[in-house]
């Protein structure tokens, strides 16, 4: 069948590339997989803040900030998760569970995340799309392709916290919440002043600093920029982003398929797998990958779809 470029419709898309019970099999909920990956995650970052408090060497710190960075981006896809309705079918566990196991740790909330994302998601690539406040409101760090020298010179300035005032800036995207933020905002800094509190008595607050909110301000700020260039941007004249009148998801959205490394630092629990990701936002990002092997036999989407082998290619693709 041919793609259309009608705006985002699942009933649409559904008829275009799955069958019902195709899609059906793919859009299950699995709050199992979920929790045993948010469980990973935190294993990870809990035998990393063990290592460096056991083994208080600088070198060993420094690759402590570099690995929970990482993980706390990861975390970010967890949360993810939740914003879309896909830990649990119940609404109250699903925020719940999203919140305080992914969100509340990374300074925001679930709610506040879904607000503009889901706008993102029914206005993709179009003036009405809420994720172009990056260029409209730093141009020149969001514009590509750029020259590779900019490119890595913005990923050293994310590393070493010189992003702080941009990141700021757009960090309002994920604190719009309906009603207001007072109740979101102090559970927030409740979940955090209870994590000081416990690291103050128990004499491990610089930990706390060092081992947390560091990595928050750097590390996991520089695997966002990757990914989230690798999802929507070098793809057709940079002039033409957010100029169409309607959607039009595979034209506008990119696929990268990494090594296991770099699917690790940047690509974590398949969200590279983005054109899946935006055709089909109900399906778990554990079964993405399985989803982008499905839709590959289908000779029109392979030929339409932007995918990117390797991260090396994707950097490529954004300095050329």
């Amino acid at each position: 069948m041919k793609l259309t470029s009608r705006p985002v419709d699942e009933q649409v898309i559904e008829r275009q590339l799955l069958d019902p019970q195709t899609y059906r099999s793919f859009a299950r909920p699995n709050v199992w997989r979920w929790l045993a990956a948010v469980s990973g995650e935190w294993l990870v970052i809990g035998l990393t803040l063990w290592a460096c408090m056991r083994w208080p060497h600088w070198w060993l710190w420094l690759a402590g900030i570099f690995l929970i960075g990482t993980r706390q981006h990861a975390l970010g896809i967890m949360a993810h998760e939740g914003v879309h309705f896909l830990i649990s079918r119940t609404r109250f566990w699903n925020d719940l569970l999203g919140n305080y196991l992914a969100a509340y740790p990374l300074t925001y909330s679930v709610q506040g995340y879904r607000t503009n994302h889901l706008l993102h998601h029914r206005w993709l690539e179009t003036a009405r799309d809420p994720e172009r406040a990056t260029i409209d409101c730093f141009p020149e760090e969001w514009t590509y392709p750029m020259r590779a020298r900019r490119f890595f010179w913005l990923l050293l300035r994310d590393m070493i916290g010189g992003s702080q005032r941009s990141s700021a800036k757009l960090i309002s995207y994920i604190w719009r919440i309906p009603g207001g933020i007072r109740w979101q905002l102090l559970q927030v800094v409740g979940y955090h002043a209870v994590v000081a509190t416990v690291a103050i008595a128990t004499g491990h607050l610089w930990t706390y600093v060092v081992l947390w909110l560091v990595p928050l301000l750097t590390v996991a700020i520089m695997c966002f920029r990757v990914r989230t260039a690798a999802e929507h941007s070098a793809i057709g004249r940079s002039e033409d982003r957010y100029t169409r009148t309607s959607v039009d998801t595979v034209a506008t959205t990119r696929t990268t398929i990494g090594g296991p490394l770099t699917q690790f630092l940047f690509g974590p629990h398949n969200m590279s797998y983005h054109i899946e990701h935006h055709l089909y936002p109900t399906v778990p990002v554990f079964r993405l990958r399985a989803l982008h092997a499905h839709l590959m036999r289908n000779p029109d989407f392979a030929s339409r779809a932007r995918v990117a082998k390797g991260y090396g290619r994707l950097v490529g693709e954004l300095t050329r």
